[in-house]
């Protein structure tokens, strides 16, 4: 399993014990803004197994984001398939303690790098909402332009996409760290 660390940040695959962690995330509605129902304990337990297996097979999926300082669970990073598309999808989740720290742009940042550089992935795509005026900066500060609009489980979203190439002809690559396994 892959950890990878930022300046302030260390993403780390969820260990099966922790579906708790991701149920404080899927469970608030101030994080999970478009669901009308909290998330349950069950449904974290069979998230956390559908992305298990899924970083077993690709190498993606979620990453619980902690602060190093404190070791405090801040949110989640994900990378993983778009179900319209099938490309791979970056996207965040922070709880509302942590946002506007800037933790979404420094862990997406260092997910991008991994999936671009680690994965060796031809394309990484995000989805966000029109209104979601702070998602979008992070977009633009990963350097994901927007392409056009999506529709996603019923809803409009603009559509963000980078190449590969275009990624590594960029001069903002971050230098993210991988500890010693």
């Amino acid at each position: 399993m892959t950890t990878l660390l930022t300046q302030r940040l260390q993403l780390r695959p969820y260990k099966p014990t922790e579906a708790p962690l991701l149920q404080s995330l899927i469970g608030d509605l101030r994080v999970y803004f478009w669901r009308k129902e909290p998330g349950t304990l069950a449904e974290a337990e069979a998230l956390l197994i559908k992305t298990r297996h899924l970083y077993e097979a690709t190498g993606m999926g979620a990453w619980a984001v902690f602060e190093r300082e404190t070791a405090c669970f801040v949110g989640q990073c994900l990378l993983q398939p778009l179900p319209e598309t099938g490309e791979p999808e970056i996207g965040y989740h922070f709880h509302v303690a942590a946002q506007g720290k800037g933790y979404a742009t420094e862990a997406a940042k260092c997910l991008l790098a991994h999936g671009f550089r680690g994965l060796s992935l031809p394309r990484i795509v995000a989805v966000v909402l029109p209104d979601n005026l702070s998602s979008q900066a992070v977009m633009r500060k990963l350097g994901l332009p927007y392409v056009k609009d999506l529709m996603k489980a019923e809803m409009l979203h603009n559509y963000f996409a980078l190449n590969q190439q275009d990624y590594l002809n960029s001069s903002s690559q971050p230098s993210i760290k991988q500890p010693q396994k």
